[in-house]
């Protein structure tokens, strides 16, 4: 292997990157999604513990459950100190070679949580919107359609389909360890074996299926809108329906000292449970944050996966928007615990209780 010959081809293919857009991508690399995953790891493992104490009884809890394990095994996959390694800079492992061989196999590691629990990831909220769907559209046969078992069986499926594949992919790849003479050094690298070259169209609908995960994104947002337009209506026909009633009984009742007025029982007709409040205020910020994540699936030249991509210079703009995109997932996946909190009482008094303090009934 030429690596001198090498590495010209691939800096022709994928030139460096400016030196500010190379100081932001340092800092990306090395603060920004560091900082976020460690926060998420923290707030995510706090979902779980509150999840554990509500118990499971409705596949709600199943759902933001397997989320909160997926967002930090991806957060753990992204920000692995084997991948940073590799990923940065002038790529590959400068160590001996021993060291570099057993960073090589951490590499896959990391890189496997990464390319398994990201998509999984990005992939439960479709089934949160769907099930929220169901109780918004069909109310009547929501518990029938709905249930604890098929919620599980789906989210089995779901992790088959993300998991599995990439045990596939690691046959890829084999250790090498090359002199560099341009710096020279000796480097460890992934490289592509035999097995991977004999199998191009597949590695070709792999790299697709991973490539449209942007799509993820567009169903979440439109199943949420279809949701806020039927509530919106339910909402506008119940207030239309009850108007004149609910005035009439209004007035009768503040005579005996209720304190209740018309646009408190207008509200509580109208407005959606707390359980839907919450999830759509889920889905409503993943729709927001993660539309950055859904831009390399209709440009594609924006960016680059190094997975699926070969001879990529870790120093160009194309892996610095790579970056960029899993920096959304962690933003994404670390809000979560806050959105929890902010929106739903019964997870905010189980989480109170567990760390000991009484709630503000404010």
């Amino acid at each position: 292997m030429d690596l001198n010959n090498e590495t010209t081809s691939i800096q022709r293919m994928f030139p460096d990157a400016s030196p500010l857009i190379d100081r932001i991508h340092w800092t990306v690399v090395f603060v920004a999604m560091p900082t976020l995953a460690i926060l998420g790891t923290v707030g995510n493992s706090l979902s779980i513990i509150t999840i554990l104490k509500l118990g499971f009884k409705k596949s709600t809890n199943i759902l933001l459950f397997a989320l909160a394990i997926c967002d930090i095994l991806f957060m753990i996959g992204a920000n692995g100190p084997a991948k940073v390694m590799y990923e940065w800079g002038r790529g590959g492992l400068w160590f001996p070679e021993r060291d570099a061989r057993v960073l090589y196999y951490f590499y896959h590691i990391f890189d496997y949580l990464n390319w398994t629990a990201g998509p999984m990831a990005l992939g439960i909220p479709i089934i949160i919107t769907a099930e929220r769907f169901v109780a918004v559209y069909f109310p009547l046969k929501f518990h029938t359609i709905v249930t604890r078992r098929r919620t599980l069986v789906t989210i089995i499926v779901l992790a088959l389909l993300t998991f599995l594949p990439q045990v596939y992919i690691r046959f890829w790849f084999h250790f090498d360890y090359v002199f560099d003479p341009v710096h020279n050094a000796s480097v460890g690298l992934s490289v592509r074996t035999s097995f991977y070259y004999e199998q191009q169209e597949l590695s070709m609908v792999l790299g697709l299926f991973y490539a449209g995960i942007g799509y993820f994104v567009l169903i979440v947002g439109s199943g949420t809108l279809a949701i806020i337009i039927r509530i919106s209506l339910a909402a506008a026909q119940r207030r239309r329906m009850v108007a004149g009633g609910a005035a009439k009984a209004t007035v009768k009742e503040d005579g005996i000292g209720n304190k209740n007025r018309p646009e408190n029982t207008q509200g509580k007709l109208g407005a959606p449970s707390r359980t839907t409040k919450t999830l759509l205020t889920l889905c409503i910020f993943y729709t927001i944050s993660c539309m950055f994540v859904a831009m390399p699936t209709f440009i594609p030249s924006l960016c680059v996966w190094p997975l699926f991509t070969e001879n990529v210079n870790f120093r160009s703009m194309e892996v610095f928007m790579y970056h960029l995109v899993k920096l959304d997932i962690c933003l994404n996946a670390s809000c979560n615990f806050v959105i929890y909190v902010a929106m739903n009482k019964t997870f905010r008094h189980a989480f109170f209780e567990i760390v000991g303090r009484k709630e503000n009934p404010a």
